[in-house]
């Protein structure tokens, strides 16, 4: 049985159970819904919206609610083509979806549901125990190389406040760029430190290009030896091969502990390697958390019963908590909760 066929299944039987245990209906699940749901996206948000939609689904068995996780960037073009009912993102819209969008009229809104912990993974036979910002650049950059020693030397050059890295080499298996993952990743890690390396010509010039307005950008802003848009593949090849390294959302790590190493994260203000775990996520010490978004299309939702009917019964507390949890992820904090359900309430459907 694959992997992804097995955490499906372990999603169906957590969906059951939960069930069971929430004993206040949420609002939405009248149990007289019909009419079909269509979500893409993340592979990151996957997890929660396909545990919120069996829920709905045993409360609603006349809606069908299909939802896939081809990657962010994947999710948004369907999205903004008005093929897809809500789009998953583990990453907030881009202005050029922005732009695709509105040039077909496409309204949306934007709501959080959940935070996650960006989880730097690794074989368990790994020696690499914690990395810094610029230990990361060094690994992952487009100056990157594969030799931790060799890595060690550019981070040292760069200012690393961290252990230095163990000698060796790795083998990286990361998402791609139609993932928010990727996208996420380099933005919250070394986007600054990439900036100021482009623009002191250290960044070599067969990964630099020139964008639509004259300006140099990094055409490969993160080097890897194999990219996949679904987690679970990076899971299989790092947990399979003796010296992987990769990176995904934090459920898919807690879902795999076992097989993989989390690599802690230096966190600069404080000078102390941080575990991601779901107290330090969701308390902001762990450097690399991020987040994960819903964007329904208003239009359908004010057409289409059961759209309207799903998301108001994802934009709940109870589901932006007890499920959010059960998926693996960390609930944000009930102010937060009250302002994404307050927004999903005045949006215009």
């Amino acid at each position: 049985m694959s992997m992804f066929r097995s955490a499906r299944l372990a999603l169906v039987a957590s969906a059951a159970a939960l069930a069971l245990a929430l004993s206040a209906p949420a609002a939405g699940a009248g149990g007289d819904i019909s009419g079909d749901v269509s979500v893409s996206g993340s592979s990151t948000v996957e997890p929660i919206t396909s545990l919120v939609a069996e829920l709905f689904s045993g409360e609603n068995p006349d809606a069908s609610v299909r939802v896939d996780g081809p990657g962010t960037g994947d999710g948004f073009q369907l999205f903004c083509n008005g093929e897809i009912d809500i789009s998953d993102a583990s990453r907030a819209i881009e202005e050029e979806e922005v732009t695709t969008c509105e040039s077909n009229g496409i309204e949306y809104t934007e709501l959080q549901v959940a935070i996650d912990g960006l989880t730097i993974v690794a074989s368990k036979d790994s020696d690499i125990e914690c990395m810094d910002i610029q230990q990361i650049y060094a690994l992952f950059g487009p100056e990157s190389s594969n030799s931790l020693v060799t890595a060690q030397t550019l981070a040292a050059e760069l200012g690393s406040e961290n252990e230095p890295l163990p000698e060796g080499d790795v083998t990286k298996f990361t998402p791609g760029p139609e993932s928010g993952t990727y996208d996420s990743f380099i933005e919250i890690t070394y986007e600054d430190l990439m900036g100021e390396r482009l623009e002191a010509g250290a960044i070599p010039s067969d990964r630099v290009g020139t964008n639509d307005d004259g300006e140099q950008e990094v055409t490969e802003p993160l080097l890897s030896d194999g990219q996949f848009p679904n987690d679970n593949d990076i899971v299989q090849r790092v947990e399979g091969s003796g010296d992987g390294i990769g990176f995904f959302g934090f459920a898919f790590y807690e879902e795999n502990r076992e097989d993989l190493k989390a690599i802690k994260v230096f966190n600069s203000e404080t000078g102390k390697c941080v575990n991601p775990t779901r107290k330090t996520i969701r308390r902001g010490t762990y450097p690399i958390s991020r987040p994960l978004f819903i964007y329904p299309n208003n239009a359908k939702a004010a057409d289409n019963a059961a759209v309207q009917a799903f998301v108001d019964y994802y934009m709940t507390p109870v589901n932006l908590t007890e499920v959010v949890a059960e998926a693996g992820y960390v609930p944000m904090s009930e102010a937060q909760i009250d302002e994404n359900v307050a927004a999903w309430e005045s949006a215009d459907t």
